[in-house]
């Protein structure tokens, strides 16, 4: 059995997500969106808002009265810090926001699952719960939500979640197993060193000198650590510290990040980084410090997730329209969802003739609303099955 989304429900939910696309609101600052979320779910038969201690974002969840398994959905809400400049009737009209990576087309389709499933609770085996997430864009929602009691607040067995990939048309969905996210960290490098006057160098201890030879020293983690047919990405992004004239200063400070398929090569990177920077400051005389600000695991779909996601799919796409194969060096922090409870992440096409397909956090960044039906009968029509298959 599969579902489907009706022509009537599926203008209304365009709408829905035209006046979300022309209204973006940044992480942590999304009050607006929630709003509309809740407008719209409290309409809906047997939808339960659940009492969760967020200032944005919503959790809700359908209630069948049964006792199977419960899967939980997962999209996001926030808008980045850009200009738009997208032609599309329903631009932004915030000025230097916008839906750039489409998560205003994530929160549609997943409103207009709830809808599909809210028709058909009986024909579900146990309740679904509805996570509309806030701050993705910082990577900080999901782990607020997690450590805010969300498994414990609700029972959630399975999780779903999905992006849209601008780069495949619509009507496409990409189904891969194994690593499709990269795992990150991201650190900044302190050096503290003696800063005096330029012309006697032989008083001062130099951060400057020490910070460069770091920075080129940390390219070889890639280059000599790392087995060549692991993706692995390192990034030093800010340098900053100095005096224009003619003294040496006391700290230079720098930020960077790691990024891999593999946590384990992750965890060996962040090792040899270590060691680097360490041994560097002592050579060079000087102290240094490593605060770590964010880290992420990868998003990896298992064997077992992926069979059963990949026949869903295929009864309503056609083998023709999966594939299979991809990944990127992005980060997602769904990754936390799924170290919880055994979960999936798809990508759907969202692509379209006649429009350029811009990558993900572009300010021409385009998303097909004809990329919704599709999302939204593969995702309802896997949770009847993931649901039955627990059941058997």
């Amino acid at each position: 059995m599969s579902f489907s989304l009706s022509d009537d429900i599926l203008e209304k939910i365009i709408e829905i997500r035209h006046d979300i696309h022309m209204n973006p609101e940044v992480s942590g600052k999304e009050v607006r969106t929630t709003g509309i979320i809740r407008k719209y779910l409290e309409k809906l038969d047997n939808i339960e808002i659940i009492d969760f201690p967020i200032e944005t974002g919503l959790i809700a969840r359908l209630n069948t009265g049964k006792k199977g398994a419960v899967v939980g959905i997962r999209a996001d809400i926030d808008a980045l810090p850009q200009k738009e400049e997208t032609d599309v009737s329903y631009k932004s009209k915030i000025e230097n926001v916008m839906h750039a990576c489409g998560h205003d087309y994530h929160t549609s389709v997943l409103l207009a699952i709830a809808t599909v499933l809210s028709q058909h609770r009986d024909e579900l085996y146990g309740d679904v719960v509805f996570i509309f997430q806030r701050s993705e864009e910082i990577t900080r929602g999901a782990k607020e939500y997690i450590d805010k009691g969300l498994f414990k607040k609700v029972k959630i067995d399975r999780v779903i979640g999905l992006h849209n990939w601008p780069e495949v048309d619509f009507g496409k969905a990409i189904i891969k197993k194994g690593s499709l996210m990269s795992s990150k960290v991201n650190f900044k490098i302190d050096i503290f060193g003696k800063g005096q006057h330029g012309s006697m160098p032989h008083l001062n201890i130099d951060p400057i000198v020490c910070a460069s030879n770091i920075v080129m020293a940390l390219q070889t983690i890639i280059s000599r650590n790392t087995n060549p047919f692991d993706n692995a990405v390192l990034s030093v992004n800010s340098i900053s510290g100095g005096s224009e004239d003619n003294l040496v200063v006391d700290k230079t400070h720098l930020s960077a990040t790691i990024r891999s398929l593999s946590e384990s090569n992750l965890e060996k990177s962040i090792k040899r980084m270590e060691a680097i920077v360490e041994n560097i400051a002592t050579a060079y005389e000087c102290k240094y410090k490593i605060t770590y600000t964010e880290k992420i695991p990868s998003v990896y779909n298992g064997e077992e997730m992926y069979e059963k996601v990949l026949k869903s799919a295929e009864k309503i796409l056609g083998k023709e329209n999966i594939i299979t194969e991809g990944h990127t060096m992005a980060s997602e922090d769904f990754a936390f969802y799924m170290k919880e409870v055994p979960g999936f992440f798809y990508w759907f096409g969202s692509g379209e003739e006649g429009h350029a397909k811009e990558a993900l956090h572009s300010k021409n960044f385009y998303c097909s609303d004809k990329a919704i039906r599709t999302a939204v009968e593969v995702m309802a029509t896997c949770v009847l099955d993931l649901q039955k298959d627990d059941a058997i």
